[in-house]
């Protein structure tokens, strides 16, 4: 099982650009560093909204292009996704497998009115969605 280190000051960040698209769900990128299943997060991003037509993300790929050239530079690499569901499970439906790329983690947090409710990481292996342990 792997495990995703994400400190509480960047669970703090997330849980601000969370609530600041409340109601909306928000989508962004995990950048950290990934050494045998251990992953590290150093910086979350907000990189991607929600489609209101088609229900799913774009990503806004000029934005994304301009973080992943600062983050190379910073000696990271993208270690995943982020995914905030407001009012919602926590737990990755099949129809999300699209999102998310063999070898990143998942991060689904659920959020209400008054913040993140509880989050929790996944990780697509060939089948289906494990979950990683998710440390402070």
């Amino acid at each position: 099982m792997s495990h995703l280190y994400l400190s509480q000051h960047l669970r703090d960040q997330l849980g601000l650009l969370a609530s600041l698209a409340y109601p909306h769900e928000a989508c962004g990128v995990l950048f950290g560093k990934q050494v045998q299943g251990h992953i590290s997060v150093h910086k979350v991003a907000q990189v991607a909204y929600p489609d209101q037509i088609e229900g799913d993300f774009r990503l806004e790929l000029l934005n994304q292009q301009q973080i992943d050239r600062r983050t190379k530079q910073q000696g990271l690499e993208i270690v995943g996704i982020w995914r905030a569901l407001p009012d919602q499970s926590h737990i990755p439906s099949e129809g999300e497998r699209h999102l998310v790329s063999p070898g990143y983690s998942y991060l689904i947090a659920s959020i209400t009115p008054v913040g993140i409710a509880e989050i929790r990481s996944w990780r697509l292996s060939s089948s289906r969605f494990e979950e990683e342990d998710l440390i402070s």
